[in-house]
């Protein structure tokens, strides 16, 4: 996050440098980049409740996670869309989860696109 701080347009309130599971706050919209496979895999669903918690009603999750088998061996932690459906649905609707069309060559065919709506 500290090369967010140059960047002028972004508002200081806009910033957060905490611990996921103490924020507080409620959004429309959270965009994911690979954050839920950095997490410790015991942790998954403690996520996806947070995320719920955070969003407002109507609210979308969207982004991106990894799909490669799940190993104990990381981060980054895989997974594979049964397994992100499974622990997505408890808490969330899930609109869409697919193979990302637009990788970058290195990560072409192992990241999936997802959103996910709070209802």
């Amino acid at each position: 996050l500290k090369p967010l701080r140059n960047i002028k347009s972004i508002p200081e309130s806009n910033i957060h440098e905490e611990d996921f599971f103490a924020h507080q706050g409620g959004y429309d919209l959270i965009l994911e980049q690979t954050f839920f496979c950095a997490l410790d895999p015991s942790l998954r669903d403690k996520y996806v409740a947070k995320m719920h918690d955070l969003l407002n009603p109507g609210g979308i999750l969207a982004g991106v996670l990894f799909n490669f088998p799940l190993t104990e061996k990381g981060p980054p932690f895989g997974g594979n869309e049964e397994m992100y459906k499974d622990h997505f649905s408890k808490k969330l609707e899930i609109k869409k989860m697919e193979t990302c069309y637009n990788s970058i060559p290195p990560r072409a065919g192992n990241e999936l696109f997802f959103e996910l709506k709070k209802n």
